[in-house]
């Protein structure tokens, strides 16, 4: 009987332990140096966390070798909720498929708890290119076939890879030329130094208004709100062509359940409120509202979609 009696005060401590949390400041690691979309997305829910919870939420920046190693921190922390990861696409979908051994498996590892939003690229040429929409790019690059190229902002970045799953949707011969980040990528394309870039809504849709540079098509199912103008690749001869990128919330795999929950829900709840919503559509984003099964279904989609260009490619980084 005594027994029994500690055995059930224990659980009612376990439950009331969790029920509390968070009773301490929480880390949010992202991956990346501060300044970028990511980190703005770090501050920006942080600080929602911050008023909703009750607690501090300091966000620390630990970049390198292309996020990984923020990466292998967060997914290593103590599944307690005091440690999460504000990440992005590239560390979790793409890398670790590119890499002989991965420090972290993005399903096993970690527990997908939020993604507040995808940004689609842009098909974009140079605004003297004869390019009207993809359609013609893919009839140009026929009648030119081998001598066209195609900018990236790095190999294995979501730019690389929505071009070669584009080219290789319709079996187009462009060579590619990639760049370190999306800048001097851009620059190459407004001196026509390249053909065609598949760029972050955020970086290329200010050349665009400016008409220093031309859309073909975006990479989403659907036209954008801000970006209403540019019909969607899919609807240009790629039916269920999509490519994002993105950033969200991930804790370590075994993390309670009811904490996951409730960040997912506080997570939601910002990502709905017109002052947010407005944000992430004036930077080339799309709203989501992912509950947790939504999400671990949208993993496996992006895991699976990058993995197929990639094997079919052959792209690989240094270990």
């Amino acid at each position: 009987m005594i027994r029994l009696l500690l055995a059930a005060l224990l659980c009612l401590a376990g439950t009331t332990a969790r029920a509390e949390w968070p009773e301490r400041p929480i880390r949010m690691i992202v991956p990346f140096p501060p300044g970028g979309g990511t980190d703005a997305l770090a501050r920006v829910l942080a600080q929602h966390l911050q008023t909703t919870l009750g607690q501090p939420v300091a966000v620390e920046n630990r970049a390198g070798a292309s996020g990984v190693i923020g990466t292998e921190a967060g997914a290593r922390a103590a599944p307690d909720g005091y440690t999460l990861t504000l990440n992005a696409s590239g560390p979790l979908t793409i890398v670790p498929q590119m890499l002989p051994n991965p420090p972290y498996d993005p399903l096993r590892s970690v527990v997908a708890v939020a993604i507040p939003s995808v940004t689609p690229l842009l098909m974009v040429v140079p605004a003297g290119s004869p390019l009207r929409d993809a359609h013609g790019f893919v009839a140009w690059a026929r009648a030119n076939a081998g001598k066209g190229n195609y900018c990236s902002i790095g190999i294995g970045s979501p730019s690389h890879l929505a071009a070669e799953m584009f080219l290789r949707r319709f079996g187009l011969e462009v060579t590619h030329i990639p760049f370190n980040g999306s800048a001097p990528a851009l620059t190459a394309l407004v001196s026509s130094t390249c053909d065609v870039l598949f760029d972050s809504g955020t970086s290329s849709s200010p050349l665009v208004r400016q008409g220093l540079i031309r859309a073909l098509g975006i990479t989403a199912a659907r036209r954008h709100p801000s970006f209403p103008e540019i019909a969607p690749v899919s609807d240009q001869g790629a039916p269920g062509y999509e490519a994002f990128t993105w950033s969200g919330l991930f804790a370590p795999a075994g993390t309670p359940q009811p904490i996951i929950e409730r960040l997912n829900r506080e997570s939601r709840a910002l990502a709905a409120t017109p002052a947010e919503r407005a944000r992430i559509e004036s930077q080339g984003g799309l709203v989501m509202d992912m509950d947790l099964a939504a999400l671990d279904a949208f993993m496996r989609r992006e895991i699976e979609a990058w993995g197929a260009v990639i094997r079919a490619a052959n792209i690989r980084l240094n270990p």
